[in-house]
């Protein structure tokens, strides 16, 4: 039978309407592909950034446990160290371990997390760590410090471009786990407490759930007396400077602005509670001694006495100075300050008293029970002591305590470690771990 013409066009449009269906199929399947291998590749290198922040604490607690000689402490740490163990496997199960070569990782993990069981087993029977296991936990603290590595490298590398889901990022060392026994293991408990993270100075993100006994004693300050104290503290003309919001948190204040500057200042005592200039610092040509002097200037034109150095790290051609008040030998680590200094020009580019402004109070002069050779003989004999001094810290409970601050290194790994000794009970009251970059001191 012999096409009409109408027949004939009714057909191509048939196969034309057939093939575009399947092409807009195939790109849709194609887009649904690529879609699906963009979130898998995002959970991927989630779960490996994960990863890779779990074994550093994992590594931190080893570190405290090695150094600790409160049964307290120890077994505060052993929970954590099994916590974090398990955040680790569960992020290691997410990956394609094969293909990332991470078997033995996994095997790590779960034989630390069985040893911190056992450890705390051992404690809560009143028993303590000797030797042997001392040594365990040295052996693990080395796994610990390799596989931390080599999974920060892959981070690296995925941040570079590389496809977890290519199979381009892979561990880089072949560690074999198998020195490690866990014949000591008495099986495994779940806990939800988790530990402490990073900190940029000691205790410099303990700010209270409180209302601050100096702010509120103060006198009410209004909106203009606060804006000419924030253009002094700038050192500029009062009319420069825009009211911009009323902050109404546990820190009542008036926030301006001027210029690239935010500045509040609290409603009562008039206190400059921060600062933050939103430009960038391009370059550097003073140093981080000279911003140390400079920091400190600056606080005592704001009324901020008897602040000594505690920690300092340099980013970006920034120096951040953590300050804590002192009260004659005595170092007050709940009353701390951040000052940030452009290295390029030597003006003040943050500042942060909340800590400070929150905790400040008169407190009564540094009276311990122990001496500090008495309260050195509570360390641990794996550590060697370099230096002491009087302080107080804030503890969790909201209340401080008088304690001696020890800076040690760790005979076994050659850390510098700091420990806090309570000065009239003996306990153990905190480990943190010195960490040296090409910024600056930093503390975990």
């Amino acid at each position: 039978m012999e096409l009409t013409r109408r027949s004939y066009i009714r057909i191509i449009s048939f196969i034309i309407a057939i093939f575009a269906v399947l092409t807009a199929f195939a790109i849709i399947t194609t887009s649904n592909m690529r879609s699906y291998k963009t979130q898998l590749e995002a959970s991927y290198q989630q779960s490996l950034g994960e990863l890779s922040g779990c074994l550093e604490a994992v590594n931190t607690d080893l570190t405290k446990t090695l150094y600790s000689n409160s049964s307290q402490e120890l077994y505060t740490l052993s929970r954590d160290l099994f916590a974090q163990c398990q955040t680790a496997k569960n992020a290691v199960s997410r990956l394609p371990v094969s293909q990332m070569e991470l078997g033995n990782v996994y095997k790590f993990l779960s034989q630390a997390g069985d040893y911190a069981q056992y450890i705390t087993s051992e404690l809560e029977s009143g028993k303590t760590i000797d030797e042997k296991q001392h040594k365990n936990l040295y052996t693990l603290l080395s796994y610990a410090e390799k596989f931390s590595d080599s999974a920060n490298r892959m981070v690296s590398i995925s941040q570079s471009g590389a496809k977890i889901t290519d199979g381009a990022v892979k561990n880089g060392e072949a560690i074999s786990a198998k020195l490690l026994d866990t014949g000591f293991s008495n099986g495994a408990k779940t806990f939800e407490s988790y530990p402490t993270l990073l900190y940029d100075g000691p205790f410099s993100d303990v700010v209270l759930n409180k209302k601050s006994k100096l702010v509120t004693s103060s006198e009410v300050r209004t909106q203009d007396e606060c804006r000419d104290i924030a253009a002094k503290a700038l050192g500029v003309n009062s009319r420069r400077v825009i009211f911009s919001t009323d902050d109404k948190s546990l820190l009542p204040s008036y926030t301006f602005r001027c210029g690239r500057y935010t500045i509040s200042v609290t409603k009562q005592g008039g206190y400059v509670k921060s600062i933050l200039y939103s430009g960038a610092v391009t370059n550097s040509s003073i140093t981080e001694e000279n911003a140390k002097n400079l920091a400190v200037r600056y606080l005592k034109e704001l009324g901020f006495d008897n602040m000594k150095e505690s920690y300092y790290s340099t980013k970006n051609n920034v120096c951040t100075i953590n300050f804590a008040y002192t009260e004659g030998a005595m170092y007050c680590y709940p009353d701390l300050i951040k000052v940030s200094v452009a290295l390029d020009s030597g003006k003040i580019t943050a500042l942060d008293s909340a800590t400070y402004l929150t905790n400040h109070i008169p407190r009564s002069k540094f009276s311990p029970r122990l001496t500090a050779a008495q309260a050195q003989k509570r360390l641990s004999p794996y550590l060697t002591v370099n230096a002491v001094k009087q302080c107080v810290i804030p503890k969790e409970n909201g209340k401080e305590v008088q304690c001696w601050e020890f800076s040690c290194t760790g005979k076994d790994t050659g850390e510098d470690i700091l420990v806090y000794i309570n000065s009239k009970t003996g306990a153990e009251e905190d480990i943190m771990l010195l960490l040296y970059t090409d910024g600056g001191t930093l503390v975990k």
